[in-house]
């Protein structure tokens, strides 16, 4: 089971996105750290990617930041398809 962060547990609480409250900190000059994912969480980055999903709704599955979906995806070895311009 997947380790539950300060972060994710305040966007559940507030039902708002993790990048809300990310960003919310970010600009109240809150220092964020980076959490790692898991090599499951990669593998699953990938898989949702691979699946046709865009980053933006990938990070949104897991909860992560759209820079650290396209870090994973590109670590698991999968190539990155041209922005949508959406």
């Amino acid at each position: 089971m997947p380790t539950v962060t300060a972060t994710t547990a305040l966007a559940q609480a507030y039902g708002v996105a993790k990048s809300t409250i990310l960003g919310i900190l970010r600009t109240n000059s809150v220092v964020v750290r980076r959490q790692p994912l898991t090599p499951e969480q990669v593998s699953e980055a990938a898989r949702l990617y691979e699946s046709g999903l865009s980053l933006s709704e990938a990070a949104e599955r897991l909860s992560v930041n759209q820079e650290t979906m396209r870090l994973a995806i590109i670590a698991a070895g999968t190539n990155l398809r041209p922005p949508t311009g959406r």
